[in-house]
């Protein structure tokens, strides 16, 4: 069954590589505009067809069409690869990566093809540039998809955002979705602490080894929570209002602010407590 699903997906990377590399040669004969929101449209068809062969099965709760037209920042957790095939078989999207994601055998290959946006952490001064591919990206009706934890967990906790990939958002005064991605079960199993590891990847997981197990599975079953939007227009284009954009994105990511939207005041605090973990430990 494994090697089945490999070589169904090796033909199908083969076939979306030349077709979205000669989309890419169309449009710039033609000089078509919006060529990331092409791109991405094409690389959700893609994405979805890996998530059938992977047998991943989504239920989304929430108005997902709204994102059909373009130009929104989608955040969510982080705590494996996969969660990238799921909201991407969902969103039409382009990535923001870590730079390392590039050296990736076909993974970087694909990435770079369908205009993945690569984050350089060690050389901070580049974060002008970060914003200035992003705002263009965004100006062209792409869909952005980014995790602001900056590294993938094992969903114990989820980490602090990271302030600088708000600054693109913030400055192009867009709307942000925040997406909480929940596992449900793996194998019909309830995802726990003795389960998770087999769609979970985080620290120094092997991930061709990780992949094979992956690709051995018969079936995962996820939730994809879309929260309230963030409008970017409310916050100060500085540190301190980056700092808060960043804090109100993560509350929106666990939930906080649509429990308190309903709780009692009195409530709120222990909301927010049971809040703090996604995922099984």
């Amino acid at each position: 069954m494994r090697w089945l699903k490999l070589t169904a997906l090796f033909s199908l990377w083969g076939f979306f590589f030349a077709l979205v590399a000669f989309v890419h040669l169309w449009i710039s004969i033609l000089a078509l505009p919006n060529r990331w929101k092409i791109i991405s449209r094409l690389a959700r068809s893609f994405t979805l067809l890996l998530r059938l062969i992977l047998n991943i099965k989504i239920t989304v709760q929430g108005d997902e069409g709204q994102l059909e037209r373009g130009g929104f920042v989608i955040i969510a957790n982080h705590v494996s690869y996969v969660d990238g095939i799921i909201l991407g078989s969902i969103f039409p999207i382009v990535f923001v990566s870590k730079r390392e994601v590039k050296r990736w055998p076909i993974v970087g290959q694909w990435n770079m093809l369908g205009g993945t946006i690569f984050i350089d952490r060690q050389h901070k001064e580049q974060v002008g540039l970060l914003v200035a591919e992003m705002k263009r990206k965004l100006q062209q009706e792409a869909n952005l998809l980014l995790f602001p934890e900056g590294t993938s967990t094992n969903g114990e906790k989820m980490l602090p955002f990271q302030t600088a990939p708000l600054a693109a958002p913030l400055r192009n005064r867009s709307i942000i979705v925040p997406v909480t991605l929940t596992y449900r079960s793996i194998e019909e199993t309830p995802v726990t602490a003795a389960n998770r590891d087999l769609v979970y990847w985080y620290g120094d997981m092997d991930f061709v080894t990780h992949f094979w197990r992956l690709l051995g599975l018969r079936g995962v079953e996820a939730l994809v929570t879309i929260q309230p939007r963030v409008e970017c227009f409310r916050y100060k284009d500085n540190s301190a209002g980056r700092k808060k954009l960043a804090e109100d994105c993560y509350d929106r990511v666990l939930g906080k602010v649509a429990e308190r939207d309903s709780a009692p005041e009195d409530e709120e605090d222990s909301a927010a407590d049971e809040s703090t973990s996604l995922f099984p430990g």
